[in-house]
C-alpha cells in the first residue's frame, strides 16, 4: 500500500490504506471501543457473514491487527460482473432506497492530478457487483457475483428467444425529447463544474457530509421528478432543517436551488408510528432492531428517569381522534443509555402529576423486564435526581439486601439474579444542592450555619473574595459574575455556575485571600467537590478513564471523600453546647445531599469494578449521570422554539422527531448539557447509510 492514515475519536479508530490512483482507501479497518471491527473495500463494507468475520469472530480479542492485516492483504478484490450491455442497464448506485435491482454499481473516483488529458471531467473506475458481493475472495470474482452473472446470462438468452412486434407508426418513443424536457432540471456550466470539483476533491476541507450531499444532488438532478429516492443521510439533514424552521425549508425547496424531499415525505419519516404515553410496542421493537447486533458488554445499559414540566391541558389529536393530556400515573421520562456503546434511546414517557415512589417502582421494573426479555439488554445502573419520590423508591429495595441499611445503593436484578442494579443520584444535581446548602449558610434563606471542627463554612467567604477581586487589576476569579454570588431561581438551576463556584480555582483564591485560616472549612469543601465531580464525570482532559480495579482514585473516593463527609457529620453530632437535633442538622449538608453523595460514590466504585471484570477495557463514570435525559429535554424544548413547554400531544410527536434525529436534533444552547455540543467538531461529521423508520402506507382495497 502506498498511503496509510489513521483516524481516531473517543470510541473508535480507523486504519485506511490507499493505493494510487484512487481517492478512496483500498482497505479500511474500523475498530470500536469494544474491540469489534469492520472492514470496507473502497468504502463498501464486507457482508456480515463474510468468512473474515467468522474466522476472527469479528473481534480483536481473538486475533491481532497484524494477523488480520495479513489476511486482508492476501485476499483478492472481487472483479465483479462483466460489463455487458444487458447487465449495465440493470445497475443502480448502492443505496437503502435504490429499488429492486440486485446489481450494483461500485464507483471509485480517481485523483484529479492523475486524470487522462482527453478523458471526461469526472474520471472513475466502475465495478459491476452483485448486491451480496463478498468484495474480498480467493479468486478473480466471488461466488455471489459468478452466480449472479450466470442467472443474468440465462435471463438474456430466454428474452432473446421471444419475438417482438414492431411498434406502430404513431406509438410514443421512450426517452423522447418532450419527456426529457418535462422531467429534467437544467443547470448551468458553472454549477456543473463546481459539483464535479467537489466530488473529485480529496482535501481535508471537503467533509463526508458535503461529499455525500453533492453526490446525491447530482444523482437526484438526473432522475425524473416522480422517481426520486433519497439517501437516509439527506433525509436526516432535511428533518433537522425543517425542525429549525419549516418556512425556511419550504422557501429553500421551492427556490429550485436544491433538490429536497417534500414536507409530506418528511412527515412520513418523522411520524413513523402514532405516539402515545407508556411502553409503545413499536418503540420497543425499534429498540430491539437497533440493538440486535450488540454483543457481550455492549448489552449493558443504564436506565435514567426524570420529570419535565409540560402544559396541563387536554388536546384533541385529529390523527387518532383522541383526547390527549389526561394523567395516566399521576411527565416522567425513561431513557436508556449504553454503558459500552453509543446507544441513547427514549424508551417511554408517562403523563404524571405528583408521582409516588410506588408508581416509580412499577414503571422501573417493567422497563427492566422489557429490556431484558424483549431486547436482551442488561440494566446495570439506575440514575435519577434527588427528588423525594426517587429517594424513597431506592429505599424500598432495602429488604432485598439489608433491612436496616442507612443508604441503599444497589438491588439484585430480579430478572438476572446473578447481577446487581446500582443506584446513582445525578452528580451535577448533587453539586448544585451542595452549592445551595453553602449559599444558605449565613446568607440566602439563612436555613444553615455549616460548621466542621471549629471552622464555619459560609457563603460570605466567597462573596467577600469576589467583591475584593473586582477591585484588583489582575483577577483571580475571571469566570465568576454577580449572578454566581446573588443567586436567583434560574441561576440556581445552572450546573455550570455550581461547577465554577465549587472549583479548585475558588479554593486556591480563598486560601490566598484568607491567610488567617478563617475560610479553611469553605476552602476544603470547594476542593473536595471539585475533585468529586472530576472523578465522576471525567471533566479533566488529563484524567484517564478507569481501567483497573485497583485504581488509586477508588481509594480517594472511599477513604478521603466519604471519610471527609462522615467526619464532618460526626463533628456536628459531638459539638459541645446546648444544641437541638435541628441545630446540629443545620451545621451539616442536607441529609438528602449526604445520602445522595454516599450512594453515588459506593455505586460508582462497585459498578466500575464489576464492569471491568466483565470485559470492559475501560469505564467512563460520566455514563452514570442524567446528561442524556437533560439533553433530551433540551431537544423537546427546542422543538417548540419560542414556546419551550409543549402540550402532551406535542411532546409525543416531538419524541418521534427526536428519535429520528437524536444526535443532530436542535439543542438548547443555554441548557445544562450545552458543553457536550461545543467545539469545532460538527454534528454532521459522520455519514450513515442506515435506513430510517418510515410510516407504512395503507394499501387501498377496491370492492
Amino acid at each position: 500500500m502506498k498511503g496509510r492514515s489513521k483516524k481516531e475519536d473517543e470510541d473508535s479508530i480507523v486504519f485506511e490504506f490507499f493505493q494510487s490512483p484512487y481517492t478512496l482507501p483500498k482497505l479500511s479497518l474500523a475498530v470500536v471501543s469494544g474491540l469489534n471491527f469492520s472492514v470496507a473495500v473502497y468504502n463498501w463494507f464486507l457482508p456480515d457473514d463474510h468468512y473474515i468475520y467468522s474466522d476472527h469472530k469479528r473481534s480483536l480479542k481473538y486475533t491481532s491487527i497484524s494477523t488480520l492485516m495479513t489476511t486482508l492483504e492476501s485476499a483478492r478484490i472481487c472483479e465483479g460482473i462483466s460489463k455487458e450491455e444487458h447487465i449495465v442497464s440493470l445497475c443502480e448506485d448502492p443505496s437503502p432506497t435504490c429499488g429492486s435491482s440486485s446489481v450494483m454499481q461500485h464507483t471509485i473516483p480517481i485523483e484529479r492530478k492523475l486524470y487522462e488529458e482527453d478523458g471526461p471531467p469526472f474520471q472513475t473506475r466502475v465495478f459491476i457487483r452483485s448486491e451480496h458481493c463478498e468484495l474480498l475472495c480467493n479468486d478473480i470474482s466471488c461466488s455471489k457475483c459468478i452466480q449472479k452473472e450466470k442467472s443474468l446470462s440465462k435471463m438474456k438468452s430466454s428474452t432473446s428467444k421471444k419475438t417482438t412486434e414492431p411498434l406502430k407508426g404513431n406509438a410514443p418513443l421512450t426517452g423522447s425529447k418532450k419527456e426529457i424536457e418535462s422531467n429534467s432540471i437544467p443547470i448551468d456550466e458553472t454549477m456543473e463544474k463546481d459539483i464535479l470539483a467537489i466530488l473529485a476533491d480529496r482535501s481535508d476541507e471537503v467533509t463526508p457530509h458535503m461529499k455525500v450531499f453533492w453526490e446525491q444532488q447530482r444523482k437526484l438532478l438526473a432522475m425524473p421528478k416522480f422517481g426520486r429516492r433519497y439517501h437516509p443521510h439527506i433525509i436526516c439533514f432535511c428533518l433537522s432543517l425543517h425542525a429549525k424552521s419549516p418556512a425556511a425549508y419550504k422557501e429553500l425547496r421551492e427556490s429550485g436551488v436544491l433538490v429536497l424531499p417534500s414536507e409530506r415525505t418528511l412527515r412520513d419519516y418523522r411520524n413513523f408510528f402514532k405516539p402515545r404515553a407508556g411502553f409503545h410496542p413499536d418503540n420497543v421493537e425499534r429498540l430491539k432492531n437497533q440493538t440486535s447486533r450488540y454483543f457481550d458488554i455492549q448489552r449493558y445499559v443504564v436506565l435514567s428517569f426524570d420529570e419535565m414540566k409540560i402544559q396541563s391541558k387536554v388536546v384533541f389529536d385529529k390523527h387518532s381522534n383522541e383526547l390527549i393530556g389526561f394523567v395516566d400515573l399521576g411527565e416522567e421520562e425513561l431513557n436508556v443509555r449504553g454503558a459500552a456503546s453509543d446507544l441513547k434511546y427514549a424508551l417511554a414517557y408517562f403523563l404524571t402529576k405528583d408521582v409516588t415512589s410506588y408508581q416509580i417502582m412499577h414503571l422501573f421494573w417493567k422497563a427492566v423486564s422489557i429490556l431484558k426479555l424483549l431486547c436482551n439488554l442488561w440494566v446495570c445502573a439506575a440514575v435519577s435526581d434527588g427528588a423525594s419520590p426517587n429517594r424513597l423508591f431506592y429505599q424500598l429495595h432495602a429488604d432485598l439486601i439489608e433491612p436496616d441499611v442507612e443508604v441503599v445503593h444497589y438491588t439484585p436484578n430480579l430478572f438476572a439474579p446473578s447481577r446487581n442494579i446500582y443506584f446513582f443520584s445525578d452528580a451535577p444535581h448533587l453539586l448544585k444542592t451542595t452549592r445551595n446548602c453553602l449559599f444558605n449558610s449565613g446568607s440566602g434563606k439563612r436555613t444553615r450555619s455549616m460548621w466542621k471542627n471549629g471552622k464555619y463554612l459560609l457563603w460570605e467567604h466567597i462573596a467577600k473574595l469576589y467583591y475584593s477581586d473586582l477591585d484588583s487589576g489582575l483577577h483571580q476569579l475571571p469566570k465568576l459574575t454577580v449572578d454566581h454570588i446573588a443567586l436567583k431561581s434560574y441561576s440556581k438551576m445552572k450546573v455550570s455556575m455550581a461547577v465554577q463556584m465549587l472549583s479548585n480555582t475558588v479554593a486556591q483564591a480563598l486560601q490566598r485571600h484568607c491567610s488567617s485560616g478563617e475560610a479553611q472549612g469553605t476552602t476544603n469543601l470547594c476542593k473536595m467537590m471539585n475533585d468529586f465531580l472530576i472523578y465522576q464525570r471525567k471533566r479533566n482532559a488529563l484524567l484517564a478513564p478507569y481501567r483497573s480495579a485497583d485504581d488509586e482514585r477508588f481509594d480517594w473516593l472511599q477513604n478521603v471523600f466519604l471519610e471527609y463527609l462522615t467526619n464532618w457529620k460526626s463533628s456536628t453530632e459531638s459539638r459541645e453546647g446546648a444544641f437541638t437535633d435541628d441545630d446540629r442538622g443545620r451545621m451539616f449538608l442536607s441529609i438528602q445531599t449526604f445520602k445522595g453523595l454516599t450512594m453515588t460514590v459506593k455505586s460508582a466504585i462497585a459498578i466500575t469494578k464489576f464492569l471491568l471484570s466483565e470485559g470492559f477495557e475501560f469505564v467512563l463514570t460520566e455514563r452514570f449521570c442524567q446528561d442524556d435525559v437533560e439533553e433530551y429535554f433540551g431537544y423537546q424544548r427546542a422543538q417548540e422554539r419560542r414556546s419551550d413547554n409543549p402540550s402532551a400531544a406535542e411532546f409525543g410527536y416531538n419524541d418521534l422527531r427526536i428519535a429520528t434525529l437524536r444526535d443532530v436534533a436542535p439543542q438548547s444552547i443555554e441548557g445544562n448539557v450545552s458543553g457536550r455540543h461545543s467545539g469545532k467538531k460538527s454534528k454532521w461529521c459522520n455519514v450513515s447509510d442506515e435506513p430510517l423508520p418510515k410510516k407504512k402506507t395503507k394499501k387501498k382495497t377496491i370492492n
